[in-house]
């Protein structure tokens, strides 16, 4: 097999946009049908990103396995056998030596970092106390990072988010996350979140290491990055203000009078949320959430594709479920 094919720069940007977009099945029908996949490091290591973000965990591993000489220097080829291997039920701690070596090899995105943290939880307390206790990183900031998600998140699922971030940042002794908060509307639903981060320095470097970061976060569409000086009287030709985000975001909404009147509990709706994230969570990245007024139950669901296609992928489960035909759809992202 080789590790140098003269594959066509146009195959490989359509494969790259279909992932790209979330059509993540588009890439598996066309590199199983391409007569070169099996013969291709490249091919071969596409599919099995793609198989990963469709829940296959296992094919996408058995594939990445027959590569492995090739993939000893390719921090993606770690990366997706440590991605396959978290998502195994029982085998998330053999992902830990795959995430590092990819950080090893210079991978700088976040859901690395985010994935090794989440595996590092799985182990024991003994193998806790014998990792090494990392020194504390401590520094005075000299610029500031803000995050502003489109996102009606509880605080707990965006402190998902800060963990993660702040993790990374203080591995690469860039800064850390200092706080958070999430908006509440008139009518107790959540509108939006802010993440807080403190930057060690105030530079045209760091602000191109903050956008990378913030560009490659999985959030909403309509969220943004600010960058600015801790010094107010600085000069401001680092600021910046920055888009970010590709993910639809979905929202279920219930009437708590339906559930009164028909006399459901609330586990019935724990279920539907629970079955939805199943739904929608075979096809890459999924941040669900939630929120409870007097007046109604919100189910919220950010995912990869567009607000039709999740949509579609819906419908017809909520059309022949109890609460589910009685709820409300709408885009929220």
């Amino acid at each position: 097999m080789k590790t140098e094919e003269n594959l066509s720069e146009e195959l490989i940007k359509k494969l790259n946009d279909w992932h790209n977009t979330g059509n993540h099945l588009k890439v598996v029908l066309e590199l199983k049908s391409f007569p070169e996949t099996s013969n291709s490091y490249i091919l071969t290591s596409l599919l099995a990103r793609a198989l990963n973000n469709l829940n296959l965990y296992e094919e996408a591993l058995g594939l990445l396995q027959n590569v492995s000489q090739q993939g000893k220097e390719d921090k993606d080829w770690y990366f997706r056998v440590g991605y396959s291997l978290f998502y195994l039920d029982g085998r998330e701690t053999e992902a830990i030596p795959y995430f590092e070596k990819a950080i090893e090899l210079g991978d700088d995105y976040p859901s690395t970092y985010e994935l090794l943290l989440e595996a590092k939880s799985f182990l024991e307390e003994e193998e806790e106390n014998d990792e090494v206790i990392e020194e504390e990183f401590v520094f005075e900031p000299m610029a500031y990072a803000q995050l502003s998600l489109n996102m009606k998140l509880q605080p707990q699922h965006r402190g998902h988010i800060e963990d993660s971030l702040d993790y990374m940042l203080r591995k690469k002794k860039w800064g850390s996350v200092s706080g958070g908060g999430t908006l509440i509307g008139k009518n107790g639903e959540p509108e939006s979140c802010d993440i807080e981060i403190d930057l060690v320095s105030y530079s045209q470097e760091m602000k191109e290491n903050i956008i990378f970061v913030a560009k490659n976060i999985e959030v909403a569409n309509g969220s943004k990055l600010k960058y600015y000086a801790k010094d107010k009287n600085a000069n401001s030709s680092f600021d910046v203000e920055y888009p970010i985000g590709k993910l639809v975001g979905l929202g279920v909404y219930v009437k708590t009078k339906f559930l009164q009147e028909k006399d459901i509990s609330i586990d019935t709706v724990i279920e539907l949320y629970n079955s939805l994230i199943k739904i929608l969570g075979n096809n890459g990245a999924l941040i669900p959430s939630y929120s409870e007024n007097e007046n109604e139950i919100a189910l919220y669901f950010y995912a990869e594709r567009d607000y039709d296609y999740l949509v579609n992928k819906i419908t017809s489960f909520l059309k022949n479920n109890l609460v589910g035909k009685e709820c409300v759809v709408k885009q929220i992202a």
